[in-house]
């Protein structure tokens, strides 16, 4: 089940300032960090996340009271106290990761366990709670236990004698561990701070007058100093000398500390949420921004940036989104922004229902200095004279320049309307005005024309304007297409592509231009007139489109009121040309880091696109920002892919061994995952299986692969991820298994058997000679015998091949071919289609008392009965040993546990005596319905997962397969 994920926006003036100290500067402002958060109600098994660890294939792990859960960006596994584990008590307090792709995890009642990849490694009980593992470069392990110390566990020695563990610590509680890169071990403990491997025994922190001090964690920063935890702030130790890190934290307790890849430190603090410091400057996060909990335990940067905080009330991820937003809270004047445009190349101007704002280098001011007027602007062009051209709602045009505007025409001075949705200075220094009453052309001396429906445009509501690379106006109106020629305006039939008729937006490159309308985009190209539409049956979910800007690289940018979306240039160019069927996108909305998934769009420019490669977009709540060459660079990051399970008829298969599986093996299936968090949901996988495919099979983003009726051999299964548009990762996954050959199979034997063969034909052939010699009338008979042998051996081929030799049912390879056609008709139809899995309860059982004979013999008693359900929509197949396959075809969903119910009542009700004294039979039964799959295969999954929930629930049941 895929987890779901609270979504919260850290705000910019939500953002605490600890102390009355000014915002931080730091590389990512904390406001730029989009939030996840998760509790038990969304997977996690308890919601004080006591230890976070990261492992070297990628998996994430959180320690809680109630066991270990693993996390793969999907869901969340939980490893618990057992004998499997070697965990004692499933209540953990620690996880330390090494360069190996181990785990150490420890916690209550003294458990320390250790994992390498699958195999769990239980280590000696210590006598009280485990608070920390530390593995030093000499292989001697440290524990920090509740109430008792610190025990030593010295590694081998040259000679291989075993040495007897010491306590270098006594009678305290010890709380975290660090080895330094001067390889001094250090205890943080309640009674203060303790270098364990000093001639020096003395507590530290008194010998620089911070004496009785409860440290509750110890860091070695990136610079090489000493960072201390203490319940009364934290502290810098660098040589002989200590100082507070920050005047604000005097007092504070302190419960965690982590520095991360931009060198900020984070202090996580008893109750005051989580505290972060870059050069000298402090920012908080705490419940009244999401934070779960104001106690925090446990902090982590993960491979990819993340920043992960656990705390007593559950676990919050910080991320940086693709997107920036800006919004009234970061300064912005007014929420609903029509309009952006470049001022130069660090800098933006905003157009909104309220005024003007400047945007850049992550500053967002009034863009008319200190005035409050309220004004509501629609569009935007840059002014060849300098400054920006202002179209408004209700004040006509007017000029930007020096963070001032200045009135230039309006209605009462010759616009048709003060409702100015386009605008555009062309090349030769002429204005045009696009209103919702017409077009105007200005020329140079002042020289004004207007252009409407009489003087060719296919409406007066003009909402977009550019000029092509031959230097022609395109008019984009609410009906229709127009371009301006030396002839007059020239109709673009785009209503001919699916009905097309808002022109929302133009985007013009050499030859051609883009349109963006309200049935997709539509591609004009300039040599013929050409028109093509990238709209719904080319796979886009949406067809209304506002806008169409190109970042530069390999992206065309899509505005919608249901997000962003990108497609690839070169693959649009494909499909304009029918050289491809289908696109692939990339959507983006709020989980990405935008405050509405609605972009603005019926004025222009509402989407910009900067040399810099920086994107900016109108929103309907604020203006939205993503870096795409950034987002590029992200994407190209290699993912680590895991292996999570191989299952082979049913059994789970070791993920460490080459596997060998018997003959008659038929159904293999294999679940993976690409272990990146920031963009999980996104992540495609190709498979391949060497020895059965000759190429990659792409999955999109399905984590599931399944393989039947493998013939005997060797096989290698190969996964690979990615994020969209980036390269497929190198570090491919695989796995080996053979499957054995029934003897018949084997090389040998079918030499054997051909030889014989062979043989058999040679005297055949002489024993016919012979025959001929003697009569030619009795040769014509042989023939005809033969001949009729022959046929009869195809015929037995062929049930053979297709019908159970015991029961005379059909058998699983006819099964599959019935259910592969069954499945895809229900689907055309969308008609109700169950399949059921029925096994006969403890079969076993049945041989071992009375014998394999009487077990046949009841296999056919139960397929006589099951037979007589047999029809034009019940179809009836042995699957194997004591399995038998149902296709119930036509009975409702609601009524398909009643239809099975009865089936097995009656089963369990026949009297078997007849097969041999006091013989019962019952029967467990897996049922899967079609609407719940969209591939046949994985309907036999479900039903297979009913069944093992049928025989875990008593058996002689039926059970439904539910997510």
């Amino acid at each position: 089940m895929l987890v779901s994920k609270t979504k919260i926006f850290v705000k910019w003036f939500g953002v605490i300032l600890w102390a009355c100290f000014p915002l931080a500067h730091a590389n990512t402002p904390m406001a730029d960090y989009f939030t996840d958060a998760w509790s038990t109600q969304d997977g996690l098994p308890h919601n004080s996340i006591n230890a976070i660890a990261q492992t070297t294939d990628g998996y994430l792990w959180f320690a809680t009271w109630e066991g270990v859960a693993r996390y793969n960006g999907r869901e969340f596994l939980f490893f618990e106290r057992s004998s499997d584990t070697g965990m004692i008590d499933s209540g953990t307090r620690a996880l330390v990761t090494d360069n190996d792709n181990g785990l150490w995890i420890a916690g209550a009642r003294g458990g320390v366990t250790y994992r390498l990849n699958d195999e769990w490694q239980p280590q000696p009980v210590a006598q009280s709670m485990v608070n920390h593992v530390l593995k030093d470069k000499a292989n001697n392990l440290w524990l920090a236990i509740e109430g008792l110390g610190v025990l030593y566990r010295p590694g081998a020695t040259a000679t291989g004698e075993d040495q007897k563990e010491t306590w270098p610590l006594q009678n305290l509680s010890a709380y975290r561990l660090l080895e330094d890169s001067q390889e001094r071990i250090w205890a943080a403990t309640e009674k203060g701070l303790f270098q364990l491997n000093s001639q020096d025994k003395r507590e530290q922190l008194s010998q620089h007058g911070l004496p009785n001090q409860h440290v509750n964690a110890v860091l070695e920063t990136q610079d090489k100093r000493l960072l201390i935890a203490t319940n009364k702030g934290a502290y810098a130790l660098e040589g002989d000398h200590i100082t507070l890190l920050h005047p604000s934290l005097k007092d504070e307790a302190i419960s965690s500390l982590m520095e991360d890849n931009e060198g900020n430190l984070w202090l996580g603090t008893i109750n005051k949420g989580v505290l972060r410091l870059n050069n000298a400057k402090i920012e908080a996060l705490n419940t009244q921004l999401g934070l779960p909990n104001n106690r925090v335990i446990s902090m982590l940067q993960d491979l990819e940036g993340s920043i992960w905080i656990g705390t007593n009330g559950g676990l919050m991820r910080l991320r940086k989104a693709p997107f920036t937003t800006f919004t009234k809270e970061r300064g912005l004047i007014g929420n609903y922004v029509r309009s952006v445009i470049a001022v130069d190349e660090h800098s933006i101007l905003a157009g909104s229902s309220e005024g003007l704002s400047l945007l850049g280098k992550g500053r967002v001011r009034n863009a008319l200095g200190s005035s409050v007027a309220t004004m509501s602007v629609l569009s935007f062009a840059k002014r060849q004279a300098g400054g920006v051209w202002v179209g408004t709602s209700l004040n006509g045009l007017m000029i930007w320049e020096n963070n001032a505007l200045t009135p230039y025409l309006n209605q009462i001075s010759g616009l048709p309307s003060d409702e100015v949705r386009a605008i555009l200075e062309d090349r030769l220094g002429n204005l045009w005005i696009g209103t919702t009453n017409g077009l105007v052309k200005q020329n140079q001396r002042g020289e004004k024309q207007i252009f409407k429906r009489e003087q060719g445009l296919p409406d007066n509501y003009i909402m977009a304007l550019t000029e092509d690379d031959q230097g022609h106006i395109w008019v984009g109106t609410g009906v229709g297409v127009a371009k301006l020629t030396e002839k007059g305006f020239d109709p673009i039939p785009i209503a001919t592509q699916e009905g097309a008729g808002y022109a929302f937006g133009f985007w013009v490159e050499p030859d051609f231009v883009w349109i963006a309308t309200d049935r997709g985009l539509i591609r004009y190209r300039q040599i013929d007139g050409h028109l093509s539409v990238i709209g719904r049956r080319a796979g886009l979910p949406i067809d209304k489109l506002f806008q169409v800007v190109h970042d530069g690289n390999h992206g065309l940018w899509l505005t919608s009121n249901r997000g962003i979306w990108r497609i690839d240039y070169q693959q649009a160019h494909a499909v304009a040309d029918g050289r491809l069927i289908n696109i692939a996108f990339e959507h983006f909305a709020e989980q990405d880091g935008m405050a509405s998934a609605q972009a603005n769009g019926g004025s222009n420019p509402a989407a910009v696109a900067m040399e810099t490669g920086q994107l900016w977009f109108a929103t309907a709540k604020g203006v939205s920002t993503i870096d795409g060459s950034g987002l590029s660079q992200k994407n190209a990051v290699q993912l680590p892919v895991v292996i999570e399970s191989v299952i082979a008829d049913g059994q789970h298969l070791s993920l460490q061994k080459n596997t060998v599986l018997p003959a008659g093996t038929n159904r293999i299936t294999f679940d993976y995952a690409g272990l990146g968090y920031v963009l999980s949901s996104r992540i495609e996988y190709r498979t391949r299986l060497v020895g059965f495919e000759n190429s990659w099979a792409l999955r999109d983003k399905n984590t599931l692969a399944e393989y039947t009726n493998l013939p005997p051999g060797d096989y290698e299964f190969l996964v690979s991820a990615r994020y969209p548009y980036s390269d497929w990762n190198n570090a491919i996954q695989t796995y080996n298994f053979r499957i054995l050959p029934y003897f018949w199979q084997r090389l040998d034997a079918q030499m054997a058997l051909g030889i014989l063969f062979i043989s058999l034909i040679i005297s055949l052939l002489r024993w016919r000679l012979r025959r001929l010699r003697m009569s030619e009338l009795h040769l014509t008979a042989l023939v005809e015998q033969q001949t009729h042998a022959l046929r009869q051996q195809s015929e037995d081929f062929k049930h053979q091949a297709n019908e159970d030799d015991l029961t005379k049912l059909p058998n699983r390879r006819a099964f599959d071919k019935l259910l592969s056609k069954k499945f895809l008709k229900a689907k055309e139809n969308n008609t109700p289609l169950a399949l059921v899995i029925i096994d006969i309860d403890h079969f076993k059982h049945i041989n071992d008392t009375y014998s394999h004979l009487i077990g046949d013999k009841a296999i056919q008693a139960l397929s006589a009965q099951l037979k007589r359900l047999a029809g034009d929509t019940i179809h009836v197949a042995r699957w194997g040993g004591e399995e038998f396959t149902l296709i119930v075809e036509g009975v409702e969903n609601h009524s398909i546990a009643a239809y099975c119910d009865t089936v097995r009542q009656d089963i369990e009700n026949i009297d078997y005596a007849c097969v041999a004294a006091k013989l019962s039979l019952t029967v467990s039964m897996g049922v899967a319905l079609v609407n719940q799959v969209d591939h046949y295969e994985d309907l036999l999954k479900l039903a297979d997962q009913a069944l093992y929930q049928a025989k875990d629930r008593g058996r002689n049941r039926v059970e439904i397969w539910q997510p």
